[in-house]
């Protein structure tokens, strides 16, 4: 094998060395053994994209300037001070060859080992002799890493697979190449043990073959991303290249930042390939692994810590001086606990000395931290085996460092950045004195160290949510650790996550990891990490044992136990920092991971200063938090720490520290949504719909309708269903409707208008981009940024909550459930009015009654089926909107009689109003909540959502709950509704208990209609109640999405001129009408005219004014042959109208409703929106006056 200093005349390196002869195989190196932390770029041109005839490649400057080459290594100068050497050149044949290619890479070196050895820089320009006639491979290698068992892999090779090349240096990394030519990149990259990134480029000199790899280890110790360059060719796509690198610095101005992604751990990279899993062990990939149930395959406590101290064993190969993170939690001082032993025979072994080794803790003064790594350190000898180095600071040191950690974090996670601030400062402290340390990271995901755990309620729970968690190291933990670290010039190492280890801790009982909250109250043997605890009682090999105190220490984030006050300090003085414009604003400047609260915005704002269009690079916890992902529901933390600091053990802190955990005094928002197409976004159609959505989404789907529309018809009920005419039972499609037809049906039901679809759209792009498994939390953050938009727009009083619902006639089960929480068992009685003109199924809703064939989320319902759980013993009346003859009923003073009475037999009183039934027809008076709700509960159904914010505030603050929708006046597709709570009534139901009984939230009760995440937070105890798992609601999210656009396009529209812009239409729609010797306008309110048309001397009945709804989006021009030449032009015309309502025994209507987007039509163009309204008003007639026609066509 040589090293070739100008492979077969095409590359050119910064050093050149002479070529090695090829020598007899030895397993020992040959030169001392060098390991090396470090940063790496590299560069291809992308040959495997097929290119169209006559395009060239155009300039990169990463693969021609060498001088950009340079400086780009050099960006990554803080992971490798002790050097940097760049390679480029060419291979693949000639320049008009399809597989010629440039290639580049580069290389920052911080020794560890034989550290003045300088043959063994990086890259590796090394050519193998492979296969019996002599054939060629060269190997371009750059790797940033640690491999721990080099060694065996060179010895496998020589004695197994008769592999006679020498090595030409003494870096551990040499044997990636070597492996690599041997056996191929994934095979090579399943072999390695240790933590790395690294990109190989090989070239097969006989055919000309050239492959490209890229690996990342197994747990993501080491970070690598790539992406494809932005290029100044004008052949676009076709000219770009791979570029790779150790960190997104380096790529920005190189890569385009669309196609940037981290490359996982366990995953290598190919380009015909794309990115591939390599490490997927049967404990991490198989739902059902449990070889605890076999007795011959259990795992030993002796086995386990073995493998401990074989890991810790490992990672203590240096030359040069290394060290330990002591941060005073049972993990840090059970690695120090195993290290010293081992440290001190090394010390007598090689040097003859027993030097102390030196460790490090960062905390303000008495923070639990310092107080348990002090108590640790006298435990194991003191000051004659361990230095100790204490960094305290104060919270008003760091905060200026907080650009410099994002610069270096790369990332705007707020739980990452506060506890990468005390890794700043402990790595900075460390770099002093060493170059190398461990650290205890990895042992919380292994052993369930994290407080929520408590609330697991099976062990298989425990071993789903270990898994997941041990998935997000490398964007989490080990991420702060390796960027904190490297940042000065540090490597740290992780004996916890040592794969062998991992394996065996995987593969012990779950049953054993389970969290007692009792024993985390009183702080004893059951709390989190029992095992772990157990395991490590006992004393080590110099008779040292761990403090009890130290040993049952409860976890706590660094963030928390290097001192509990600094966080909310400096919370506090970040949100000092944001405006709450700035706030407002958040979901349009930072569509992507929207900020939720001041401090996140703050650190957003400088991520973005640094990695613009590299936001969806960041991966984030689902919902904001670690504990928010789990398979159950815990309120131990919030997006900003532990709710409750009382629960650390304090024994070793001053009694006068111990303290709640207080939150940021900025006022918070939820995180926005995404409004604009992600690259690369990936179809539903890839993902498994949810149970509840099966059958709405393949009948879409079957209709012809694509993923996303078949989507918005997801989560409602037997109304949204697409029917074998391609339409739902209100004649419409998911889809806008054709320009050139008028819609006019905003009291019915709507299709999506173009302005709700794109907004919708957006917000699907977004979610269907996200990573597999954090869907769930993006939806409840897209929930959250929506209740908050409804309550910007409709100019909410603070304390005021929304909740989202499925639809008006489910808002109806939530006054019930209130009124349930609130009044206990006393029995509940519900009151409605207008009969007929509210929707069919609020009458028997408004009683715990189902009112469709399916519940939104539990699909259909078995036949049969009355009541929801626990809703059986509601009861109740409902009165009539209108006389037989049409007259409206003066519902008021029945309504008094149904209060009083229901008072009088000791119920609870319900009472409703209904402002704006299906023809526009308001009750008298809309109800209050007598004595705040003590004694009765007013209900206003605002459906229609035709209402002023005058008149919505009035109901508000005589504590009226509030029903309404955006599915019919703001035109947002079938259905989605809210409801609002009054802050008096929300304040009482954040101070009820949670509430009985409890099936009434299963998913055969309220579970069927709502998850935890359309509730608001005065609802915080309902949400452990309700079916989570499974659940995300996106249908709902999509369609509140669609009707928010209409909103927000009206909002600045003030409410008195509405008021006359309702008027002016109606009356003009109404003239129209009555001109018209078919049609009469038989009652106008607002923005609806209501219609009844002629037949003979009587009127249309109901049953026959649903064949005119049909025939109303159709063109029907055909079918009348004697029609005039103006109503044929009318009868072609598709005009959606609102469905027939029967109003008394004489005849039934139908409706011509103003919706969102004629009304701004109206503002825009007057006559324009009444020329389409006349064209309505014509087919009308026309079809009134050939009903007969029609009705024989058969149609």
């Amino acid at each position: 094998m040589l090293r070739v200093g100008n492979l077969v005349s095409k590359s050119s390196q910064v050093r050149r060395l002479a070529a090695r002869p090829l020598a007899a195989a030895s397993t020992q190196s040959a030169a001392p053994q060098r390991r090396e932390m470090c940063g790496l770029v590299a560069a291809i041109d992308d040959i495997w994209t097929v290119r169209s005839a006559g395009t060239t490649r155009g300039p990169i400057p990463i693969l021609d300037d060498r001088e950009a080459l340079r400086q780009t290594t050099r960006i990554l100068d803080h992971r490798g001070p002790d050097g940097y050497e760049i390679s480029t050149g060419t291979v693949g044949g000639d320049a008009d060859s399809a597989n010629h290619a440039r290639w580049s890479m580069g290389h920052t070196r911080l020794a560890i080992v034989d550290p003045s050895n300088r043959f063994a820089d990086m890259p590796f320009n090394l050519k193998f002799r492979t296969g019996a006639e002599g054939s060629e491979k060269i190997v371009h290698l750059a790797a940033n890493g640690e491999i721990y068992n080099h060694e065996d892999i060179y010895k496998k090779m020589v004695e197994n697979d008769g592999w006679d090349h020498e090595r030409i240096s003494g870096s551990d990394c040499e044997v990636i190449a070597h492996a690599f030519a041997k056996y191929g990149g994934p095979k090579a990259a399943a072999m390695l043990d240790g933590m790395f990134g690294f990109v190989a480029f090989e070239e097969d000199v006989q055919t000309g073959k050239i492959t490209a790899f890229a690996a990342r280890d197994p747990v993501g110790i080491k970070p690598l991303y790539y992406g494809r360059t932005l290029c100044s060719s004008k052949d676009s796509d076709e000219a770009a290249a791979y570029v790779f690198s150790s960190e997104l610095k380096a790529l920005v101005g190189h890569a385009d930042p669309a196609t940037v992604v981290a490359i996982p751990p366990g995953h290598y990279w190919t380009p015909e390939e794309g990115l591939v899993c390599y490490y997927n062990p049967e404990w991490l990939r198989n739902d059902d692994y449990a070889p605890w149930e076999d007795e011959a395959h259990k795992v030993t406590d002796d086995e386990i810590r073995e493998a401990f101290t074989k890991a810790v064993k490992k990672r203590m190969m240096a030359d040069v001086d290394y060290g330990f993170f002591l941060s005073g939690g049972v993990d840090s001082c059970i690695v120090s606990h195993d290290l010293l032993p081992l440290y001190r025979q090394e010390r007598l072994k090689e040097f003859g000395d027993d030097r102390p080794i030196p460790t490090y803790t960062v905390g303000m003064e008495n923070s639990p931290d310092v107080m348990a790594a002090r108590a640790m350190v006298d435990n194991l000898g003191g000051d004659k085996y361990i230095t100790h180095n204490v960094r305290s600071f104060t919270p008003d040191e760091v905060f200026d460092l907080i650009p410099k950690i994002i610069y270096h974090m790369e990332t705007y996670e707020a739980e990452l950045i506060r506890s990468a601030i005390p890794n700043w400062l402990l790595a900075e402290r460390a770099a002093v004195d060493v170059k190398m340390v461990l650290t205890g990271e990895g042992a919380d995901e292994l052993f369930a160290g994290y407080l929520y755990f408590q609330d697991a309620e099976t062990p298989r729970q425990v071993q789903n949510e270990l898994r997941r968690i041990y998935g997000m190291l490398g964007n989490i933990n080990l991420h702060r650790t390796d960027r904190m670290t490297m940042a000065h010039c540090l490597e740290a190492r992780v004996p916890f996550l040592d794969t062998e280890f991992t394996k065996l801790v995987m593969s012990v009982d779950p049953a054993r990891k389970m969290v007692d909250p009792e024993a985390v109250k009183k702080n004893t043997r059951g709390r989190e990490k029992s095992m772990l605890r157990e395991l490590f009682e006992e004393p080590n090999a110099n008779g040292d044992v761990i403090p009890t105190p130290v040993l049952w220490r409860a976890k706590a984030m660094q963030c928390e136990g290097v001192g509990e006050d600094w966080v909310s300090i400096l919370q506090r003085r970040v949100s000092g920092l944001v405006s709450d414009a700035e706030m407002d604003e958040a979901h349009i400047t930072y569509p992507i991971n929207t900020p939720q609260t001041k401090e996140e915005l703050y650190y957003r704002r400088i991520y973005d200063e640094n990695f613009h269009g590299l936001e969806h690079v960041v991966k984030l916890w689902e919902g904001g938090g670690r504990a928010m992902g789990a398979e159950w529901k815990s309120n131990l933390y919030t997006r900003e720490g532990l709710k409750d600091v009382n629960l650390l053990s304090h024994s070793l802190q001053n009694k006068n520290q111990a303290r709640a955990f207080s939150t940021s005094a900025g006022p918070t928002m939820s995180r926005g949504l995404h409004t604009g197409g992600v690259a690369g976004t990936r179809s539903f159609s890839t993902l498994p719909v949810q149970k509840f959505e099966e059958e709405p989404y393949e009948s879409a789907k079957a209709k012809g309708f694509d993923d996303f529309e078949a989507m918005l018809t997801c989560g409602g009920d037997d109304r949204s269903l697409i029917l074998d005419s391609s339409t739902n039972k209100y004649h419409i499609k998911p889809q806008p409707v054709d320009p050139a037809h008028v819609f006019r049906g905003s009291c019915t039901g709507n299709p999506p208008t173009q302005r709700g679809y794109d907004a919708a759209k957006k917000l699907y792009d977004q979610l269907s981009a996200m990573p597999d498994g954090s869907l769930d939390g993006a939806i409840s953050d897209v929930f959250a940024d929506q209740r908050k938009r409804i309550a910007k727009i409709l100019e909410l009083e603070e304390g005021t909550e929304v909740i989202i619902v499925p639809s008006g006639s489910d808002a109806e089960y939530l006054p019930l459930a209130i009124a349930r929480a609130l009044k206990g068992d006393v029995p509940i009685s519900n009151g409605v009015t207008q009969l007929q003109e509210i929707g069919a199924g609020t009458a028997p809703a408004s009683v715990g009654e189902y009112f469709s064939t399916h519940a939104p989320l539990k699909g259909k319902l078995d036949e049969g089926t009355k009541y929801l759980s626990g809703f059986e013993t509601f009861d109740g009346i409902a009165i009539p909107a209108r006389e037989k003859n049409g007259d409206v009923i003066d519902a008021s003073k029945k309504m008094e009689e149904f209060v009083a009475s229901t008072i009088a037999k000791g119920s609870y009183p319900i009472v409703h109003g209904v402002f704006g039934g299906k023809t526009g027809v308001r009750d008298e008076t809309m109800p209050g909540s007598q004595d705040a709700g003590e004694t009765s509960l007013g209900v206003v159904d605002a459906c229609q959502g035709r209402f002023s914010l005058d008149e919505l505030h009035g109901w508000l603050k005589q504590d009226s709950i509030v029903l309404y929708t955006s599915s019919k006046f703001y035109q947002a597709p079938p259905f989605c509704g809210a409801v609002i709570i009054p802050p008096t009534i929300a304040a009482k139901l954040r101070a009820a208990p949670a509430p009985e009984p409890k099936d009434m939230y299963t998913l055969d009760g309220l579970g069927g209609f709502l998850t935890d995440k359309e509730l608001p937070d005065c609802l915080e105890n309902w949400k452990p109640l309700l079916a989570k798992d499974d659940s995300a609601n996106l249908g709902l999210a999509l369609r509140w999405e669609a009707g928010l656009a209409g909103m927000e396009a009206l909002a600045s529209i003030p409410d008195g001129q509405r008021t006359e812009a309702y008027k002016e239409w109606a009356g003009s729609v109404a003239s129209m009408v009555n001109e018209r010797t078919e049609l009469d306008a038989w009652c106008v309110e607002r923005s609806i005219v209501s219609i009844r048309v002629a037949k003979g001397d009587g009127w249309l009945s109901m049953s026959e004014l649903r064949d005119l709804y049909r025939w109303m989006s159709m063109d029907v021009s055909g079918l009348v042959p004697d029609a005039t030449p103006e109503e044929k032009d009318a009868l072609s015309k598709p005009a959606y109208i609102g469905q027939p309502v029967d109003v008394s025994e004489t005849h039934a209507i139908v409706r011509i409703a103003l919706g969102v987007e004629s009304m701004l039509s109206y503002f825009e163009d007057k006559e324009k929106t009444l020329t389409e309204d006349q064209v309505t008003v014509l087919k009308l007639a026309a079809i009134g006056k050939h009903f007969d026609t029609l009705k024989k066509s058969g149609q």
